[in-house]
């Protein structure tokens, strides 16, 4: 078996069983992830890095739900670089880096939830 980009163990334990709960949370997920994608890349062409940095710290404690670990920290390291080191160096290729991992994510989700494109 292939490994995931997730681990859905938190979730399940929020759920506590309820896997209609953790189906849900999913699918809310993937609505929000994509529109949060789609706006960074739009916000990249403008070097809006603040926004860019207050769009990662939403999605950082998504992907800490999701137990996408890897996407989790790259998402707190963009924020940091930005809000905290105030070093924009890197933050066009990192932000990059997050929107690809994240499509990577959500594609994963869909085809695991068997979602349709329209979710």
């Amino acid at each position: 078996m292939a490994n995931k980009l997730y681990n859905l163990k938190k979730l399940k334990e929020i759920a506590q069983g309820d896997d209609g709960f953790v189906q849900e949370m999913v699918v809310t997920f993937v609505e929000n992830v994509t529109t949060e994608i789609e706006s960074i890349r739009n916000l990249k062409t403008s070097e809006s890095w603040t926004s860019i940095a207050e769009i990662a710290h939403k999605l950082a404690s998504n992907f800490a739900y999701l137990g996408a670990d890897a996407l989790h920290a790259l998402a707190v390291d963009i924020e940091k670089s930005v809000v905290v080191d105030q070093n924009f160096h890197n933050v066009s290729e990192k932000a990059e880096q997050l929107c690809n991992g994240g499509q990577l994510l959500i594609s994963e989700l869909r085809k695991d939830f068997a979602m349709t494109d329209n979710i």
